[in-house]
């Protein structure tokens, strides 16, 4: 688990933009929004470059889209601890560990300086990340996106409200990685918390499809 005072995770987040351990792209000065991306476990950034190059080529360059890398973990890139399964079968989650990795993305949107609509999104971890943050964060969030993730630690936000919260959540029903199972349990799960939730489901796996890239694309169209 990282240990950080809060200054210290403004540091590491102007290091991570130092080190161009950020990728950037568009121009945040005329940007309508600025869209955070978070990766999976085990990737990172330069793995969605391309990708969120053609969302905004998509969407006329009126985002400001921010890829960060994750800290490394044991030799992997992981935004917090992952999940660990007892030999009875009991999940045990590291709600502290989920915490650390908010602190650095507050320390981030606080580095870009960015004063307009703030939407967060992500794949697998990056995902399960930009859910629970919304969760956290649901009044200076302007929305989220969840592809192929699920949501961690839900016990931990049973009494969180998101009435506003506004989400893209997309998952395939071959998914072997976090189960279609886990995406119900999510979906349950969030229609709880708030309604404004636009659900895109398909015969595929851990991947994004030109499906789900079209159909987030006119979401986000519409949205800014």
């Amino acid at each position: 688990m990282l240990h950080y005072k809060l200054k210290n995770y403004r540091l590491l987040a102007m290091k991570q933009l130092n080190d161009q351990n950020v990728i950037t792209i568009g121009d945040k000065d005329t940007a309508s929004a600025v869209l955070f991306w978070f990766h999976g476990y085990g990737a990172n950034n330069w793995s969605f470059e391309p990708a969120m190059k053609m969302l905004n080529l998509l969407l006329d360059d009126r985002l400001f889209i921010v890829i960060p890398n994750a800290p490394e973990r044991d030799g992997k890139r992981s935004w917090y601890p992952l999940p660990k399964v007892k030999t009875d079968g009991l999940v045990i989650e590291d709600y502290e560990g989920l915490r650390e990795a908010h602190k650095l993305v507050d320390a981030l949107i606080d580095v870009c300086g960015y004063d307009g609509a703030i939407i967060v999104g992500g794949f697998s971890q990056g995902a399960a990340l930009s859910l629970s943050y919304q969760l956290e964060n649901s009044a200076k969030i302007k929305a989220c996106i969840a592809l192929s993730g699920y949501m961690p630690n839900a016990e931990n936000y049973r009494m969180k409200r998101a009435e506003d919260a506004k989400i893209f959540i997309a998952h395939g029903t071959n998914d072997n990685v976090i189960s279609f199972d886990s995406y119900e349990k999510t979906i349950q799960f969030l229609e709880t918390k708030c309604t404004n939730i636009h659900k895109h489901e398909g015969d595929f796996g851990h991947t994004i499809t030109k499906e789900v890239t079209a159909e987030m694309t006119d979401w986000i169209s519409k949205l800014i």
